[in-house]
């Protein structure tokens, strides 16, 4: 049996990708003829996924399977609505396109038509969202709730073991004994890095003078980051905070080590794949209490909800120097992230599949 994955872009290191790569390897092993397509494949992934057009000689096929990966707008979405295939929606979230208004009119277009488009997927057969609070999305946009289920994303976090420490990068972040406070993820509007910035003034000017931020993911929104920029300078920030783009897979994992705690201040996320990075690592979290990222942490870490950036400070210093409450914290992270283990979202994706006679 045929089985398609098609999303709207194939890039190294990204979550919905390495989700749709995982999810690709077990149908092969399962004995099913699996396929990827995107509208834009980076080419370094020219040799594991196609361009959408190479799909629409299947359209018509009644007995193949259509796995639609809904992240953003996309041309794509035509081939989904013309596919005669059997068809599962991954709801992997939009984010709202407020967040981009000022920093990314193109994005903020993408966002907002790929939001209003939602309800062009309810002729599925099943929906899955990695989320509870993703999975209720789909409701409201008309999926009936009887054909939507919360199945998590392979995270594949298996693959830090096999990277080695990068001893030099080690060194520099703890050869000053700083305090190191670390965010992951996409230098974006919408996961709050100028409030993480600013928290970061607050802890180092009232609390804690010998403590650094690093901020490590992925710069391309350049507008956002320069307004990052000018309020590290404003702040008197530049010799505290350090900026990374895109790193490797060593260097991740080194920063995750060399690291105190995870500063998570997203206001909008659909699951938040650092935050289980974290659990693995046993880095205590200290987040903002917003979207799904409460659901993500299933009552590890630590959450705040409001931007009282002073009295978040003080809650932030208790966590980095009480060695028993990180204990404790680390402990129920360790807990929490037997939820995301793989054979158990693989258990969850085979039965997706036996539901629509798939296996």
């Amino acid at each position: 049996m045929r089985v398609h994955q098609m999303t709207a872009t194939l890039a190294y290191g990204d979550a919905v990708s390495n989700d749709i790569f995982e999810i690709d390897r077990r149908l092969k092993l399962w004995g099913l003829d699996a396929h990827i397509y995107a509208e834009n494949v980076e080419p370094r992934l020219a040799d594991v996924g196609q361009l959408d057009q190479a799909y629409e000689r299947y359209l018509g096929e009644p007995d193949d399977l259509l796995i639609y990966h809904y992240s953003i707008y996309t041309a794509n979405l035509k081939l989904y609505a013309q596919s005669r295939n059997r068809k599962i929606v991954v709801y992997h979230n939009i984010t709202p396109p407020e967040f981009f208004r000022g920093f990314d009119s193109h994005l903020e277009t993408l966002c907002r038509y790929g939001r209003l488009a939602l309800p062009q997927l309810r002729d599925c057969d099943l929906a899955l969202a990695d989320s509870e609070f993703n999975r209720q999305e789909l409701v409201a946009a008309g999926i009936p709730e009887s054909r939507t289920a919360v199945v998590p994303i392979f995270l594949g976090l298996d693959k830090f073991s096999r990277a080695e420490r990068d001893r030099a990068l080690y060194r520099r972040m703890r050869q000053n004994h700083w305090t190191n406070l670390l965010y992951v993820g996409r230098l974006a509007p919408n996961k709050g890095c100028d409030d993480l910035i600013k928290l970061f003034y607050a802890y180092r000017k009232h609390v804690n003078p010998a403590a650094h931020l690093w901020l490590v993911g992925n710069r391309s929104f350049a507008r956002y980051v320069r307004y990052l920029e000018a309020l590290i300078a404003r702040l008197g920030l530049d010799d505290a905070v350090s900026f990374t783009d895109s790193v490797s897979l060593s260097e991740l994992r080194t920063c995750y080590e060399a690291s105190d705690v995870l500063l998570y201040g997203s206001r909008h996320e659909g699951f938040g794949v650092p935050l289980v990075e974290a659990m693995y690592f046993g880095l205590p979290i200290f987040a903002y209490a917003a979207a799904a990222v409460p659901e993500t942490l299933g009552g590890a870490g630590v959450l705040f909800n409001c931007w009282s950036y002073a009295e978040v400070a003080e809650m932030l210093d208790v966590l980095c120097t009480d060695a028993g409450l990180r204990r404790q914290i680390s402990e129920r992270q360790r807990r929490r992230l037997t939820d995301f283990d793989p054979a158990y979202v693989e258990n969850e994706l085979r039965r997706a599949l036996v539901r629509l006679g798939a296996l």
